[in-house]
């Protein structure tokens, strides 16, 4: 007879979890229960319900290592589309009370801090006496993995000084030549930017004629940018310094060039010269320069002038709250680049929508143009804010832990 190894209860259940340890987590446990019952040493089903325990901790570890990946992976989209979306509304929110006169704050947020927190239990449960003493009371097996998300969200108020000098700096020479180089829809960025082109005014003072003649020069720089007649390039060996070079317009495009060199008063002859380059400058250029003088706007009378197009209700109009909207300076043939509608109630396609003085300001999310424009607002603004903000840690910084 072949020889035999008598096992102990202890060792005969943990025998069955390991010859089974391939099988489903359920048909293991349900395994081992129905050994523990017919095991009368009360000691050793103690102890199985351990070995059991930490059996469990073998099926639990996987999953606790694909739920730090999945909650980065889940969190950090959520964490940015809020931020994004609260960031629209803050600059939304602040056209809005400029439109009003109403008085405003500007909170950044510095950081997001994600604490993330793990926890496994595991539970098995076993009758002892007769069975009908305990049958249909036990759980034989239960087991749960724990997670919780404790952000905490710091938020910097921008300084005062800081933030002026940024809100009243007009945009720059390398701001304007880089987003003239790499944007789509120029001459909607320059009535933008652009408060004057040589003799073309494009504020609230120029008249009619002046700015009819500012958008066609407008209209042709874009048109030029597109068919890559023009460009917007730093000049070589200056820095600092910029030109806009016109070439390969013969012979189709000769006629166009000639319109937008008399409309800006600029030397060059396309019909003879195969490249025409234009020195730039920024500001009130010196006396005796021969070229581009272009007058940028400062963020403050950008958003200014985005504000003033907004649609007011009529009734804050009668109230005397708001003044009723005036001719924007960046209407076009077909109305304003920037259309921002009022109503009563919530509206059901926005694109950015927030609340003020118990109506709903918003930008229509099938209005293409708007949403282009407020996004090209809205990066200049951004922009000019992280710089107020940037190195000044001298404002008070406000920490919330959220539970």
């Amino acid at each position: 007879m072949p020889n035999s190894v008598a096992m102990s209860p202890l060792a005969n259940i943990l025998v069955t979890a390991v010859d089974t340890v391939t099988a489903s987590p359920k048909a293991v446990v349900q395994r081992v229960l129905t050994r523990m019952r017919s095991t009368l040493n009360p000691i050793a089903v103690v102890r199985a319900v351990v070995a059991l325990l930490a059996l469990s901790m073998c099926f639990l570890l996987p999953g606790c290592q694909t739920l730090g990946p999945t909650a980065l992976g889940v969190g950090r989209g959520a964490y940015n589309d809020v931020i994004a979306r609260t960031s629209s509304e803050q600059t939304l929110g602040l056209l809005v009370r400029l439109r009003y006169s109403d008085p405003f704050g500007l909170l950044t947020v510095s950081s997001v801090t994600a604490g993330l927190k793990f926890s496994t239990q595991a539970t098995g449960q076993a009758g002892f006496g007769p069975r009908a003493n305990y049958a249909g009371n036990l759980v034989p097996f239960s087991a749960g993995v724990g997670y919780e998300d404790s952000p905490t969200i710091s938020y910097t108020p921008v300084d005062g000084q800081a933030f002026l000098r940024e809100w009243l700096a007009p945009v720059t020479a390398e701001t304007l030549a880089l987003v003239m180089q790499v944007a789509t829809r120029q001459d909607t960025l320059i009535m933008l930017l652009v408060e004057r082109m040589n003799g073309l005014g494009n504020g609230t003072g120029a008249t009619v004629e002046e700015r009819t003649a500012f958008q066609r020069a407008a209209t042709l720089l874009a048109e030029f940018r597109d068919l890559g007649v023009a460009s917007w390039a730093q000049q070589s060996g200056a820095a600092g310094r910029y030109e806009l070079i016109l070439s390969h317009y013969s012979p189709d495009h000769i006629t166009e060039v000639q319109e937008l060199l008399r409309l800006l008063e600029l030397k060059g002859d396309p019909a003879r010269e195969s490249v025409i380059r234009i020195p730039v400058a920024v500001g009130i250029p010196r006396a005796d320069f021969e070229g581009l003088a272009v007058q940028t706007r400062s963020i403050a009378e950008i958003m200014l002038t985005a504000a003033a197009s907004i649609e007011v209700p009529i009734e804050d109009v009668t109230a005397g709250l708001v003044e009723a909207s005036a001719d924007s300076p960046w209407a076009t043939g077909v109305g304003p680049i920037l259309k921002v509608h009022s109503s009563r109630n919530a509206p059901d396609r926005a694109n950015v929508a927030v609340q003020h003085r118990g109506w709903w300001f918003y930008v229509d999310d099938t209005d293409l143009a708007s949403k282009r424009m407020f996004q090209r607002i809205q990066t200049l603004f951004l922009t000019r804010l992280s710089e107020a903000t940037r190195g000044t840690q001298t404002t008070p910084l406000l920490t919330i832990p959220v539970k």
